[in-house]
């Protein structure tokens, strides 16, 4: 906690939490609602695709970073947060679409840029934190993931309550990743 770049990666993975729990929580009941399709076809339809994209994700984000961090050192942060822009983009489509196939392309967008992260989160973490405390360091970072997710997805349902809808749900979320792509570019 004494070195600067862990704090910011642990508010990234904050962040990054709340953004992906929230969206994972909430997406079987908006697509649900938005498209009129069954419970079953609303949960499947938000996991096969994240899904779908997110293993692919996973393997291009670490290639990537992989192929580019032998002319970069910066490599492994820089992938996923462009990632975590063409994210959230991919998001905003979900957000604002009248058409089912359109708020799958954003989600399968979503899927595989978002997880450029998790190709990416240990090598940053043995970028930032001094070797004897990476594992408790990795712990910690998902231990705030996973608080922040659930208070967010309470957060979501309190919105829901008040008759705001899961679209402005979402959308909130295109800001969390942008800002949570400006804390990965902060971090040396």
């Amino acid at each position: 906690f004494a070195q600067r770049p862990f704090r910011r990666a642990v508010a990234f993975f904050g962040l990054l939490g709340m953004a992906g729990w929230g969206l994972v929580g909430w997406l079987p009941t908006y697509f649900q609602e938005r498209f009129e399709l069954t419970q079953g076809g609303g949960g499947l339809n938000a996991t096969a695709w994240l899904s779908g994209g997110g293993v692919a994700g996973v393997l291009l984000g670490g290639a990537i970073a992989d192929q580019w961090s032998r002319t970069n050192p910066r490599a492994r942060i820089l992938t996923p947060a462009l990632g975590l822009c063409v994210a959230a983009a991919g998001i905003l489509m979900l957000a604002t679409a009248t058409a089912l196939p359109v708020a799958i392309a954003g989600l399968v967008i979503y899927g595989l840029t978002r997880n450029f992260t998790d190709a990416n989160m240990m090598p940053i973490l043995c970028l930032v934190a001094d070797a004897r405390y990476r594992a408790t360091g990795y712990g910690f970072l998902n231990l705030v993931a996973c608080v922040v997710g659930g208070i967010y997805i309470y957060v979501g349902g309190a919105l829901r309550d008040a008759s705001i809808g899961l679209s402005a749900v979402f959308l909130a979320m295109t800001g969390i990743l942008l800002l949570c792509a400006m804390l990965l570019f902060s971090i040396r």
